[in-house]
């Protein structure tokens, strides 16, 4: 494997072109002091003048694109450091933007203050018109638990102060968590966070696996203590805040924004790891089985069913994938993300100094981005088809939606990206008729979809439970209590199909959701609400297709359980999530009978 190299060292055409958000620095710097000022002429104009619908209906309009500004620098904010934290010029845009930010949250505090005030019938008029359907739902989610405006504009103050765990955190990860070199055959290797997550976790050598796992294990252990302070913090402040508004729980606090309830949450977590757990179980064994392995241990379960099959990809060729993949979606949904080659939506370097994994951002009235890491291989398509979901949904949402409107919830947000991958296994399984092929197919559908999505993920919900839950019985932890818990829940969902050691413990520190509140169950919920609406797909074609555009343009019109029937999916019971449980379990019987086949 090459070592990284320097961001400077990429063509530009494989990074990703700001220049639709702002020209460039100046730009954006110039965007920041014209936005204050208007927000200043805005709350000139309107604070104590908010009474009547017709009042609120003159400010709403010129509001929407004062928070499309805001959204604008908030992203070209953060978006250029995460693709090289060591560049300082990057810092000081994400600070610009973090400063502006406060600044534009607290002087439009009177506005929230207003909305949550104004009568119910000038709301209920509000809501008559269609464009502001998302904020009159999370207006009055809001106004039951509303501290007033002088505590809303302190709690506004102290935003910076409120993001430094996670701030902390990120820092600790691009450039405090320092692996060894390790050895492997006689032959020395390189290692960090990003060439482990990148590169040595899925290799084909059990050697490099082992002792580069080792090496970056005790990389991360050298850094628990802060890691976990920076966690405790998090967990403290989001426990206080919960506390301040009335919440009984941390957990209802963390999952009103999202418009569900706690049985959704923990059902979601409760069924997979008892119904689903069996199901990878068996996968894993097969896999061991395939691959001569004695025993599998945490640094070997990535590994693929067949790595000799596993095709170098271009990023040419990974366009080529996504393209023909999501095919099935028709033309309007080819024409959507079709520009995102020519006009570089993606940014593809691995370059140092870069954040780990993907991620898509759409700012209102732009085209969206996508952050990755290209290292050549077939994972890296699954990861750009399921952040060009992302996209897709972000810019249909935008063309059928006010700013007001067009965020989705997060409990639905993972849908549109996991259906992508569904359509990739899909198109690579039915390429050909051998069946070692369609086996490899079928593999990553569970490698690269649902162990990432419905495990990895899952299995950060279910810790996530157990830590928010010591919180709100008043107690604390440490690292190593930390450590017990994941520990006890890779322990439960892997059985004896996966050796769980201390090391394996520490994959707690590798995760950025842990700082997003409840986000990473809904992962698993919009795979679940994915899968059935990609079977839904397979049975009638012109029918599935139709529901799950229709579900993409919705954004956040609607509340998760609505939006999910317009997708063709109930999520108020747990029947689609069984029947996702069982499409994997068929899914695992047919990769076994290939495997007989072969």
């Amino acid at each position: 494997m090459a070592e990284l190299k320097a961001r400077s060292e990429f063509d530009e055409k494989e990074k990703w072109d700001l220049r639709p958000l702002f020209a460039d620095e100046n730009a954006f710097l110039r965007e920041i002091s014209d936005s204050l000022d208007q927000i200043n002429e805005f709350k000139k104009n309107f604070q104590g003048h908010l009474n009547t619908f017709d009042d609120f209906d003159k400010a709403l309009k010129i509001y929407e694109q004062i928070a499309i500004d805001i959204d604008h620098i908030a992203n070209y904010g953060f978006m250029p450091q995460t693709s090289d934290f060591s560049d300082e010029k990057y810092g000081e845009i994400a600070h610009a933007a973090q400063d502006y930010t406060t600044k534009a949250s607290v002087e439009l505090s009177f506005w929230d203050d207003a909305l949550v005030k104004a009568d119910d019938s000038v709301l209920d008029e509000i809501g008559q018109n269609p464009r502001y359907a998302a904020l009159l739902r999370h207006t009055k989610i809001t106004k039951k638990t509303y501290l007033g405006d002088a505590v809303e504009k302190t709690i506004s103050n102290l935003q910076n102060a409120l993001n430094t765990p996670y701030d902390v955190y990120t820092k600790l990860r691009a450039g405090d968590y320092h692996m060894a070199d390790f050895t492997a055959h006689g032959k020395s290797y390189k290692n960090s966070f990003v060439t482990y997550e990148n590169f040595y976790q899925n290799d084909t050598d059990a050697e490099i696996r082992e002792k580069s796992f080792r090496s970056f294990s005790a990389g991360l252990s050298a850094n628990e203590n802060a890691a976990a302070a920076a966690y405790l913090n998090q967990v403290i402040n989001e426990k206080t805040l919960a506390t301040m508004r009335g919440y009984d729980s941390v957990f209802d606090y963390l999952l009103a924004p999202q418009e569900v309830d706690r049985s959704m949450f923990d059902r979601q977590i409760d069924l997979i790891m008892n119904d689903f757990a069996p199901v990878a179980q068996k996968y894993l064994k097969h896999v061991t089985q395939v691959n001569h392995l004695s025993k599998m241990t945490f640094a070997d379960w990535k590994l693929d069913l067949d790595p000799d099959l596993n095709p170098e990809v271009s990023i040419e060729d990974g366009y080529n994938y996504v393209m023909n993949a999501t095919a099935q979606l028709g033309d309007e949904y080819t024409e959507t993300i079709k520009p995102s080659l020519k006009d570089r939506w993606v940014d593809f370097p691995a370059n140092i100094g870069k954040d780990s994994g993907g991620y898509t951002a759409f700012p209102y009235g732009t085209h969206p981005y996508i952050l990755m890491s290209w290292t050549g291989r077939l994972s890296d398509v699954y990861t750009l088809v399921h952040e060009i979901g992302h996209a897709g949904q972000g810019s249909l949402s935008a063309k059928n939606q006010s700013y007001y409107n067009y965020e989705p919830s997060t409990y639905f947000v993972e849908g549109p990206s996991t259906f992508n991958e569904l359509l990739l296994s899909d198109y690579l399984e039915n390429q050909s008729d051998d069946p070692r092929t369609k086996r490899f197919a079928l593999a990553h559908r569970l490698s690269d979809t649902y162990f990432h999505n419905f495990i990895t993920h899952l299995t950060e919900a279910a810790f996530q439970r157990e830590v928010y839950t010591l919180i709100d019985e008043g107690k604390s932890f440490n690292a190593d209590r930390l450590n017990q818990i994941m520990k006890g829940v890779l322990s439960k969902f892997w059985g004896d199909a996966v050796e769980i050691d201390d090391d394996a413990a520490l994959t707690w520190m590798r995760q950025a959701h842990y700082y997003m509140g409840l986000y990473s169950y809904t992962y698993s919920a919009g795979l679940t609400i994915s899968t059935q609406g990609f079977i839904n797909l397979k049975k009638d074609p012109e029918k599935g297709r139709k529901a799950w555009l229709n579900f993409l343009k919705l954004g956040g019109s609607k509340a998760p359980i609505e939006a999910a029937k317009v997708a063709g999916v109930d999520v108020t019971t747990d029947a689609a999530l069984k029947n996702t449980i069982q499409f994997l379990s068929d899914t695992v019987d047919r990769i076994i009978a290939y495997t007989d086949e072969i």
